[in-house]
């Protein structure tokens, strides 16, 4: 309980003060007390700067499709499809056509790694690919109203419904195939199964990294602080994850760093120093080995994207965007 506790006042504290800040790192926004939510927008809107939260995010536009840039890849969600990614991969809404309706349902990382999906899907999204259904037409908007209803009741067995039917609903789109809408560089690293005895400590260790990710990382800080062998924490993480542990807190950083060099004219120095990273040198090293490209390329390729270019807005200008609650978007256009 304890623990709990700790965990819900750490997590409070950075709640309060980060939301619309491009300070805070996808690695802090990790919580095991975030709930399920659904959303049901009338209609959704377009963004005029990047954001990123902690869970993993289902949308399903239903009469239109929609345009995301995720990190400065344009892609395009399918009207009726439902589509899953990681939301700490910085993203924005540029486009939302003729679309009425959006369900976007945010699916705490804890919870989607408990569920007994198939591990290559799970691998997908801890990679930082986005997931596609094949198939249209899996769920529909009364029934995304009725879950956005019913988690608001007070009878947990209402709200039990709710997270049974999402799970189905991903498990449908399991059974059914999807394709990849944006592809990683991060290679899994098995098939392994994990248990709830996993699941527990790699929770932890994700929860002692989003309180600790400014400083400088260690796998035997991480191992120590939830009292594990290192090469014990290493292989529960790894086997959860599909990825090692600095694996993970290396591409959380550069997604950041992503984000800093498109909405943002800090310098390069501050934005290593943001993200993370404890020397230019490591930052410049890094987003080459991950990226293909230098920080500075990269600048230049992502200010000069269409869909940005396309509703007029200058990145570095718009003050609402950065780490968010996820709750909606934060901006209406």
């Amino acid at each position: 309980m304890k623990k709990t506790m700790l965990q819900t006042a750490r997590f409070k504290a950075v709640e309060g003060d980060t939301f619309g800040s491009e300070s805070i790192s996808p690695l802090a926004l990790y919580s095991d007390n975030q709930p399920l939510r659904v959303n049901l927008q009338y209609p959704p809107a377009a963004m005029p700067g990047y954001h990123w939260h902690g869970h993993m995010e289902i949308n399903i536009p239903f009469d239109d499709d929609v345009d995301y840039i995720f990190n400065g890849h344009n892609v395009t969600i399918k009207a009726n499809h439902i589509t899953l990614f990681w939301a700490s991969v910085p993203h924005r809404v540029v486009d939302c056509r003729q679309c009425k309706a959006m369900a976007v349902l945010d699916v705490p990382v804890h919870l989607f790694l408990s569920w007994p999906l198939p591990q290559d899907l799970i691998n997908h999204i801890t990679h930082g690919m986005i997931i596609q259904s094949l198939n249209p037409d899996l769920v529909s908007q009364f029934e995304v109203a009725r879950w956005e209803k019913e988690l608001k009741m007070p009878a947990l067995s209402r709200q039990q419904l709710v997270y049974d039917e999402i799970e189905l609903m991903i498990k449908r789109i399991a059974l059914d195939g999807w394709q990849l809408l944006l592809e990683k560089v991060y290679e899994p690293n098995g098939q392994q199964k994990s248990s709830k005895h996993t699941q527990h400590y790699v929770s932890l260790m994700l929860d002692h990294i989003a309180s600790h990710y400014s400083k400088s990382l260690t796998v035997n800080d991480v191992a120590s602080a939830v009292g594990l062998n290192t090469n014990y924490a290493m292989g529960l993480f790894q086997s959860v994850m599909q990825l090692t542990i600095k694996q993970y807190i290396t591409m959380m950083r550069i997604n950041h760093t992503k984000a800093l060099l498109s909405d943002t004219d800090k310098t390069m120095l501050d934005i290593s120093l943001t993200a993370g990273f404890n020397s230019i040198s490591r930052f410049y090293d890094n987003f080459q080995k991950y990226t293909g490209f230098s920080p500075t390329h990269y600048r230049k390729m992502i200010r000069s994207n269409d869909k940005w270019l396309a509703q007029g807005f200058n990145p570095t200008e718009q003050p609402k965007k950065g780490a968010s609650n996820g709750e909606a978007l934060i901006a209406r256009v």
